[in-house]
């Protein structure tokens, strides 16, 4: 699946999905140097991604754009993941 990339998470209609949740991740090993937010649809990944040198930047821009709520994530979870949008 090709990423499609967008400078803000309201680039992207999330209303078609059943149950959008935004993962970010601490330097991915596709984006190694940046932060991402992938869009996933209950546990499906989509092809929407937002990518941002910092985490402040890309958190900023999903509260200020969505009306979810922050979750950090829990030690189960991939080492890399900071956190989800839900």
């Amino acid at each position: 699946m090709q990423d499609k990339r967008a400078e803000s998470i309201r680039e992207f209609d999330l209303r078609k999905l059943k149950f959008p949740i935004i993962v970010i991740y601490r330097h991915p090993k596709d984006y190694p140097d940046k932060y991402a937010a992938r869009v996933f649809d209950i546990t499906r990944p989509t092809e929407a991604v937002i990518v941002k040198g910092t985490l402040q930047e890309l958190q900023k821009d999903i509260a200020w754009n969505t009306d979810k709520s922050f979750l950090p994530a829990d030690e189960k979870d991939d080492p890399n993941i900071v956190g989800s949008w839900i």
